[in-house]
């Protein structure tokens, strides 16, 4: 599926902005504080209901408006165009449409919009905890097994936890005790998804990262799943076992909400071993691969927001990543400054459409 029209309502500097993307390849120019990001801020909406910048939904609303709104036309290969869209309230509230109708969860939006991100904070994936590292498997999970099932069990478990953890505070044993058993079950669901898609995902880093990073071509990425308990134990025993020890910490300190992903090359993790360059390029590789396994699996174009992509990669990191969008067939929104439109253009070499913004405007 790819965005046939996109109109923004109320988003940071823009006030009203409706433009025909290209199915395939766009380059939105301009310069620093034009609105550009916040193009792509609004196609990432769709996609998660919150900004890819560290944002509170109040700061996207433009000042002294009261909320926004993103409008999308969308058309597949198979449906015409079909629209979607969602306004935030000032106070974090949504209205959610889909095909036209209103929806109760964001979840039936965001499961058209497979929205892929690589902006300034790409990193964080590398450099940051764990939160981030589930945050990007859950969404390939969402994405790869969708159902409202699995919706559902992301749902449950954050109650749960949360019962649980209460129960926990005010040393209630009973509580506890009648908590634990849905808590195991939903944890052995989630790491069972997650196992699943991690081992799938590994087959696509191989090939992407040695596409990306082609000094590297001896090199072998790995993606290791390190469970939130001991793997060797049974979840309810160690639950069991450490009972006091999580009342007196007044939190649960064992289950899926403390899985990591641990991120390798030649079995050492890469945040000790890569440059910021090379990290940049690995994070690509792992979501270029994300990319592949969720098209094979579901047969999904994946919509891509690039940011400032000049300042994120080389000439020949993009040139060697993106040149895939020639059969993928993907929708790419790049931004950029005026004088790096060139390179830009120099290095995807296939069709695409130059937009320049300027003070919240489209020009042209």
């Amino acid at each position: 599926m790819h965005i046939s029209k996109l109109a923004i309502h109320q988003l940071r500097c823009i006030d009203k902005l409706e433009f025909r993307p290209h199915p395939y390849c766009n380059i939105i120019v301009g310069e620093n504080g034009c609105g550009k990001t916040s193009i792509l801020e609004a196609i990432y909406l769709l996609g998660f209901g919150r900004s890819f910048r560290k944002s509170k939904t109040a700061d996207l609303v433009q000042f002294g408006q009261s909320d926004l709104t993103v409008f999308a036309a969308a058309q597949s290969d198979y449906d015409s165009n079909e629209q979607f869209g969602i306004r935030k309230q000032r106070s974090g509230e949504s209205e959610i449409k889909v095909r036209g109708r209103r929806a109760k969860r964001l979840s039936e939006l965001s499961s058209q919009f497979p929205i892929i991100s690589f902006t300034s904070d790409a990193l964080d994936i590398i450099d940051s905890g764990p939160a981030n590292r589930r945050r990007f498997i859950d969404w390939l999970v969402f994405h790869v097994k969708h159902n409202s099932d699995v919706a559902d069990v992301y749902r449950q478990f954050d109650k749960v936890l949360e019962q649980r953890n209460e129960a926990l505070k005010l040393g209630d044993d009973k509580q506890i005790k009648a908590w634990t058993p849905k808590f195991v079950e939903l944890n052995l669901q989630i790491q069972s998804m997650r196992n699943e898609v991690l081992t799938e995902l590994q087959s696509y880093v191989t090939q992407t990262y040695t596409q990306v990073e082609s000094s590297k071509v001896n090199s072998k990425p790995r993606l290791e799943y390190k469970l939130g308990w001991n793997k060797e134990s049974d979840l309810a025993e160690v639950l069991e076992k450490n009972r006091n020890f999580e009342i007196k910490r007044r939190s649960c300190n064992y289950g899926v909400h403390r899985d990591d992903i641990i991120l390798l090359l030649d079995e050492t993790p890469v945040k000790n071993i890569l440059s910021r360059g090379e990290s940049k390029r690995f994070v690509l590789a792992l979501l270029l691969a994300a990319e592949q396994l969720l098209q094979a699996k579901t047969q999904k174009q994946c919509i891509w927001v690039l940011d400032d992509i000049a300042a994120e990669l080389d000439y020949q990191s993009i040139e060697n990543a993106f040149s895939i969008g020639k059969t993928q067939k993907n929708q790419m929104f790049f931004t950029c400054i005026e004088k790096d439109l060139a390179i830009i253009q120099q290095a995807i070499n296939f069709e695409h459409a130059v937009f320049h913004v300027k003070h919240g405007k489209m020009l042209n």
